[in-house]
């Protein structure tokens, strides 16, 4: 028979980490600021999602310069 390991260790960081995520939640879904800021993200996620053929245009015509330069 193998010999566990005790190892308080993992507990305690996921413990840790449980207590972060579970107080993330509360603070954005259970406060009127913390709906606030998820609205103005989601907000900005759309923008994002329409204008994205644009972003990826602007990225290509910043970086081609440096391709060409390259070569």
């Amino acid at each position: 028979m193998k010999s566990q390991k005790n190892d308080s260790h993992t507990f305690w960081s996921g413990y840790a980490l449980g207590m972060l995520g579970g107080s993330l939640l509360i603070y954005a879904f259970a406060t009127k600021k913390g709906r606030d800021t998820i609205g103005k993200i989601l907000e900005h996620t759309d923008t994002v999602e329409n204008n994205i053929e644009d972003i990826l245009e602007l990225i290509q015509k910043k970086f081609s310069p440096l391709k060409t330069s390259a070569k």
